[in-house]
């Protein structure tokens, strides 16, 4: 392209090229609101020029072929509903989003061998609709709010609640579009005709499934995902802390337990603020504006079912085996003072109607009940962003993150409501923190209060997990072993694929030589 050619006749060009691609009804260029971060302050803020809905693969091999010729960058989404980490909305705006919201289908499910198919713009409600329309049998793994993509929530590392909840780790087999409009298919699916392409996650030589997640190297367009049978007994269980002094004793209780499987899947653990938010909003508790006081959280701890710390966790399996695991839990945490367990139990095969969200979603039923935490300020104007990072499970190192965090929070008048997503060997700390988005004050503080977090967090050793769109630079630079050699590596695989820079420029800090000085 000429040289001389300005950056609004570049942008006109491409949307013509795009309108004659897909259609000029799935080219959007107003009424974006959906396509941006819902929870950002007053201003322009990471908003995109126009969005492209293609339908099919051929459509997005067209999009980024087209955006390759007239030097018009797009910013690959699922579904964007990621809304703690910037929704759908692009790191450069102005530029194209290319949402894959209209690529929805569930393109197989293999009863024998508990995997499904799918496209990315199917969300955990349409896979769900999908497996009790066809009668399937098996479980599904869903995450606390199941509207956005399964694929778009595996490629962030997202976690659900099932013994299958670590969906980038259980998936199996990518269909990708490169940024060049070439077609790759990782592990098995690099034969012509494989029969295990979702069965056998490698193939023979490097496995490539990793760079895609969380990247910028690539449009995931089909992807391979692991159900499982429905269990004979499912038994969802309540561990309630009510001293907080005991917090790091509880955490070093269940580190084994998670180790060698005796919990199955998943659990969280919630402090006093976020389990309350999970039932209302702030104000009955507490109507100041410096964050919730020590007497406050007591109350709410004193609440029947809550607790200074809360854990869900469930499990699954044959009776006997269930039974055992739940004696050997109730001792173990039983026995941590002011500790307490109590379990629900069901037949897996013939579930009732369950209204407990935490049931729910620990059954693999998609809900969105636990939105309303997201209310606790600003009621249905509240928002919030995920401070969150992975660390052992530990006393140690939960109680020097919690500490942070609630002081970091606190300063700025701001309530600590922490998730804790517990893993086999690791735990993730997710800071919720939530503000009300027409408070102008508090939701700018919000933002700068979880930008603060990042650094002495690092300097403790823990790194995020996932980053939200405004401090994905800053999260990259932390990760600084060997002058950043991470970053200077996924640098050099940008430069291979993607040497026009066109495909989600600043994905998790992640930029194209050109714009690697001035990303503005």
């Amino acid at each position: 392209m000429d040289a001389t050619t300005t950056r609004v006749d570049r942008f006109d060009g491409a949307i013509a090229a795009m309108e004659a691609a897909i259609g000029a009804e799935h080219v959007l260029t107003r009424d974006l609101e959906d396509h941006c971060d819902p929870f950002a302050p007053e201003g322009d803020w990471y908003r995109p020029g126009a969005v492209l809905m293609p339908k099919s693969v051929e459509e997005v091999q067209a999009i980024l072929r087209i955006a390759n010729e007239h030097d018009t960058p797009v910013w690959a989404s699922s579904q964007g509903r990621n809304k703690g980490y910037g929704g759908g909305a692009p790191r450069v705006s102005g530029t194209f989003v290319l949402s894959l919201r209209r690529m929805n289908r569930v393109l197989e499910v293999d009863e024998e061998n508990c995997v499904a198919l799918v496209e990315p713009g199917v969300r955990f409600f349409d896979l769900y609709d999908h497996l009790r329309q066809t009668g399937s049998k098996l479980w599904m793994s869903v995450p606390d709010l199941g509207g956005g993509s399964v694929i778009g929530n595996s490629l962030e590392h997202g976690l659900g609640y099932t013994p299958i909840g670590d969906h980038f780790g259980q998936h199996c087999g990518m269909e990708v579009v490169l940024p060049d409009g070439e077609i790759l298919r990782t592990g098995m699916g690099g034969m012509a005709n494989p029969h295990n392409w979702l069965i056998y996650p490698h193939s023979c030589g490097p496995s490539w499934d990793g760079i895609f997640s969380q990247s910028n190297f690539g449009v995931v367009t089909k992807m391979g995902v692991s159900l499982f049978p429905a269990p004979e007994v499912y038994a969802p269980g309540w561990f309630t802390l009510g001293d907080e002094a005991q917090f790091g004793a509880f955490l070093d209780v269940l580190r084994p337990m998670m180790i060698d499987g005796t919990i199955p899947n998943q659990p969280m653990i919630t402090n006093a603020v976020c389990a309350a938010s999970a039932f209302g909003e702030r104000k009955p508790w507490y109507d100041g504006t410096d964050a919730i006081p020590e007497e406050v959280l007591d109350r709410i701890a004193a609440t029947p079912g809550f607790g200074r710390w809360v854990m869900r966790f469930a499990l699954y399996g044959d009776a006997p085996v269930v039974a055992h695991n739940r004696a050997k839990i109730t001792a173990a945490l039983g026995a941590i003072p002011s500790g307490a367990v109590t379990f629900d139990q069901f037949d897996g095969r013939d579930l009732p109607e369950l209204t407990n969200p935490h049931h729910r979603v620990q059954a693999g039923i998609p809900s969105m009940a636990l939105d309303q935490m997201t209310r606790w300020y600003g009621g249905e104007e509240g928002g919030h962003i995920g401070f969150s990072c992975a660390m052992p499970i530990s006393g140690k190192d939960g109680t020097a993150i919690r500490d942070l965090a609630r002081g970091l929070l606190n300063e700025r008048g701001l309530d600590y409501s922490a998730a804790i997503i517990v893993g086999k060997r690791s735990m993730v700390h997710v800071a919720l923190v939530v503000f009300d988005t027409k408070n102008e004050a508090q939701t700018r503080d919000a933002y700068a209060a979880t930008k603060a977090m990042l650094e002495p967090a690092a300097k403790l050793g823990y790194g995020e997990y996932r980053s939200h769109l405004d401090f994905m630079d800053e999260v990259a630079a932390l990760y600084d072993f060997n002058n950043n050699a991470q970053r200077r590596f996924a640098e050099r695989i940008k430069d291979c694929l993607d040497p026009n820079g066109i495909l989600s420029p600043g994905k998790q800090g992640i930029w194209p030589a050109r714009l690697r000085q001035d990303p503005a």
